[in-house]
């Protein structure tokens, strides 16, 4: 598996680690707690081996205070339940805030935010006028399911409208949720080629730093390949300035033909 691919898992399965602990907080028992104690000793192996790995250590803790904070085995002051709760909300927000900047930039890939917007719009409006016309749905939940089981085009068949009004909205959903699932996997494609492409330029850019650290030492064919790099750059940057500033063409006024 590719590395830009392997970061953007990783970054999903941490931020889902954050929710289940978000949903686990009404839920006192004991496996709950050792299913939190086992999220939180991922949690810190992950802030120490990125602490590991980092160049400047300390500017790494100054920026990441609040998941070192976070991470902080702090349960044993507090005794009020829903001290405690409040405390894991705070921490788990704390943790969350570093795989959720991944996701967002996932999300604007392409316009997919957009495109979740218009998905939770649908999932919530569209089951309203079912209630009235579908005698199988008799509440509000039982037509968020539908709406959902449908959209996703899962289809259980468990609820099946009857009416032309509950047919229409149900193929409406139908068609949108087969342009969400085209939307999403491309919008994770674009993701993924963007990520490499930044990747492999940073891998340039370094390459080319220790290569000029290095100049004694550098062949011909290397200083070439220097050249030939940041010529190419110059002439991008040339060329945008270009059609940036670039006049307009005057538009030529074409004379009236006179009609006799």
């Amino acid at each position: 598996m590719k590395a830009p691919r392997r970061t953007l898992y990783y970054e999903l399965f941490m931020l889902l680690l954050v929710l289940l602990s978000i949903l686990t907080i009404p839920i006192h028992s004991k496996a709950v707690t050792i299913l939190n104690t086992v999220i939180w000793a991922v949690f810190t192996v992950d802030y120490f081996a990125r602490l590991i790995l980092a160049k400047d250590k300390k500017t790494y803790i100054k920026t990441h205070l609040f998941q070192l904070i976070a991470i902080l085995p702090l349960y044993s002051f507090f005794r009020l339940a829903r001290i405690v709760s409040l405390f894991r909300i705070l921490q788990l927000t704390a943790i969350g805030r570093r795989y959720i900047a991944p996701l967002y930039t996932f999300l604007r890939t392409n316009g997919f935010n957009r495109m979740i917007n218009t998905f939770v719009i649908l999932v919530i409006v569209i089951p309203l006028p079912l209630i009235l016309v579908e005698p199988d749905i008799k509440n509000y939940p039982d037509a968020i399911w539908f709406s959902i089981v449908t959209t996703t085009t899962v289809g259980y068949g468990d609820i099946i409208p009857v009416t032309g009004i509950g047919r229409f909205l149900a193929i409406l959903l139908m068609l949108f949720g087969i342009g969400f699932i085209g939307a999403l996997t491309s919008t994770i494609r674009s993701f993924i080629t963007n990520n490499k492409k930044k990747l492999n330029s940073s891998e340039k850019i370094t390459k080319i730093t220790r290569s000029i650290e290095q100049a004694g030492t550098l062949t011909e064919a290397e200083i070439n390949m220097i050249q030939t790099f940041l010529h190419s750059k110059k002439n991008t940057r040339r060329r945008s300035i270009k059609k940036r500033f670039a006049p307009r063409p005057k538009t030529k006024c074409k004379p009236f033909l006179l009609l006799r």
